[in-house]
């Protein structure tokens, strides 16, 4: 899609900057380059690759809201903050690379990655903070990690509910991503109240349905996604133990390293489970209801095709 394209490059040099001032005023904090070395390392995985899926759709609807100023340096905060959960994230699952860069604690150990995760949350609260968006943020904040808690613990559940994964998917994937995003943008753009009022509720009537395709479509492609393309392993949910609304029976591989065999006997099981069909069919109708809700804006409805038509 053209408007996003044309966002990130826009959006990746202002990042970009905001990264070098940052690390340079570090390295008057202390002229260790071992720490030097880690803190850089957050530049090349921010900068590797990446949708800017929450600063753009932060943007989308600040525009929407009348926003008028230049608000890229406080999204840049979003981005920071994706990036916190993603060293996080990573050191949770394991994960050894992210669009084909290797990850934090690969490289730096558990606890650098930690204190490199940390230090991110931080620059994006510096920029956040003082802004009227701060309550949709920190709202976001204790949504995804709530999510991510989920997401923890059903690793060690053998069974999962459809409600447990429907609030797993709300609040770590159509909450984070989505609909506070959305709303960080209108309440960024500080517009008459009334018409704000109705581009939240919009933000969720459109970002909930949004959110959870986008998961179900995220989780199908770990399952039948080009590793080259994605930049990643496929199937590590499957060896992992996540619970998706295509694991039901895939149990047994959790721990396992996965062999050929193993993934052609997992594809050919959610064919014949009929998992796979009923989990697309779940993220198809989710794409039209967000389609609807789309109807008449026309940047909306861009995005919804743009991320139907992803490989990454």
């Amino acid at each position: 899609m053209q408007n996003a394209l044309a966002f990130k490059k826009r959006f990746d040099p202002v990042l970009r900057r905001l990264l070098v001032r940052k690390t340079k005023e570090m390295s008057r904090l202390t002229a260790d380059r071992h720490v030097a070395e880690v803190i850089g390392h957050a530049g090349k995985l921010l900068l590797s690759g990446g949708k800017r899926v929450r600063p753009y759709l932060a943007w989308l609807a600040y525009r929407e809201a009348g926003g008028k100023k230049d608000v890229l340096e406080i999204l840049a905060g979003l981005e920071l903050f994706h990036a916190f959960a993603l060293v996080h994230d990573d050191i949770m699952d394991r994960g050894m690379e992210r669009h084909g860069v290797a990850t934090t604690h690969r490289l730096y150990g558990d606890g650098q990655a930690i204190l490199l995760g940390d230090l991110l949350f931080n620059w994006a609260y510096e920029l956040i903070a003082p802004t009227p968006a701060r309550d949709v943020f920190a709202r976001m904040v204790d949504e995804v990690i709530l999510g991510q808690m989920l997401d923890v613990d059903a690793v060690n559940r053998k069974k999962v509910s459809e409600q447990f994964l429907e609030e797993k998917m709300r609040l770590k994937t159509a909450s984070y991503t989505f609909v506070r995003p959305m709303q960080f943008g209108v309440a960024l753009a500080q517009g008459e109240k009334r018409k704000a009022q109705r581009m939240m509720e919009f933000c969720e009537r459109f970002g909930w349905p949004l959110g959870l395709a986008f998961q179900i479509q995220d989780d199908l492609l770990d399952l039948v996604g080009d590793a080259k393309t994605l930049g990643k392993r496929t199937m590590n949910d499957v060896s992992e133990g996540q619970k998706t609304v295509f694991s039901a029976g895939l149990e047994r591989y959790k721990g396992k390293k996965l062999s050929a065999k193993d993934r052609k006997d997992i594809r050919a099981y959610l064919e014949k489970s009929g998992n796979l069909a009923r989990g697309i069919k779940r993220m198809k109708d989710a794409f039209d209801q967000a389609e609807r809700e789309a109807k008449g804006r026309v940047p909306f409805l861009d995005l919804v095709e743009y991320i139907r038509s992803r490989q990454t």
